[in-house]
């Protein structure tokens, strides 16, 4: 289980808190979203998890073990993380080559990497890119090579920041598809930022809203449906019409209920 617990962070003393005292826990086998309106600490959150931010407070824990003062390349041997913009994290010649960068780095040679590549290349569908050059491939493939990249590590959680932004949408129902077979064997879990709530809908098992730096919701995403339910009499709710519905409301103690 990877956890947040109690989690304060702003980024200089004497500024106001970005997230305020927020815990949330998720674990392998689950397809975790977080969304909130711009600014809300969304991406914070995935950096934090990753080791980029450093709370003001609070712990990072991994199975319980408290890993909040460990850097990014250490967290890198459980976490994979892929930035907004894929092709930033990008260096290598060949897609090949930028998949083994990472499990090289682990030391892996020969048959190991070998397998280590094939293996995430043939889960993220991305063999037949395998001599090309990662940066002027297309935004959606470039998304799937930096997936890749992470999976090649043996990471078992994969954190996103807003993976599906700026792509059209046969290419981010692809990411969404290829999201639900990631974490379908229950050896891994996703958690990945997003203002696209269709998307979260359509593929994730769970949801997190930050409002106004606190978690205002975290719960399954059935769960989120039934309970606000109410909101539209003539039929079903969608996840957008409950968070747009909500950031339209003046929120007060029932709203955290």
């Amino acid at each position: 289980m990877l956890e947040l617990s109690h989690v304060t962070f702003r980024y200089a003393e004497g500024l106001p808190d970005v997230l305020k005292d927020i815990s949330l826990s998720f674990d392998k086998g689950e397809f975790v979203a977080i969304t909130g309106r711009n600014g809300c600490g969304k991406t914070t959150v995935t950096r934090l998890l990753t080791g980029l931010e450093k709370a003001a407070s609070g712990q990072i824990l991994y199975h319980g073990k408290d890993v909040t003062r460990e850097e990014p390349s250490e967290r890198s041997r459980f976490i994979g993380y892929v930035f907004q913009q894929p092709d930033r994290q990008m260096f290598m010649p060949t897609v090949r080559e930028e998949i083994a960068f990472g499990p090289y780095q682990q030391e892996k040679r020969g048959a190991e990497l070998e397998e280590a590549v094939a293996r995430a290349m043939q889960d993220t569908d991305t063999e037949a890119l395998a001599e090309e050059y990662p940066r002027i491939l297309s935004r959606g493939d470039q998304q799937r090579v930096a997936i890749a990249s992470a999976l090649a590590m043996d990471t078992e959680y994969l954190v996103l920041d807003e993976p599906t932004s700026g792509l059209d949408p046969v290419s981010r129902d692809d990411i969404c598809n290829l999201f639900k077979s990631l974490v379908k064997s229950g050896e891994r879990a996703i958690f990945f930022s997003t203002h696209i709530i269709s998307d979260i809908e359509k593929c994730a098992t769970h949801v997190t809203y930050i409002h106004d730096g606190e978690i205002a919701e975290s719960t399954s995403v059935d769960n989120m449906l039934d309970k606000y339910s109410y909101i539209k009499e003539d039929g079903k709710p969608t996840l957008e019409d409950i968070i747009v519905s909500l950031e339209r409301t003046d929120y007060d103690d029932k709203i955290f209920d």
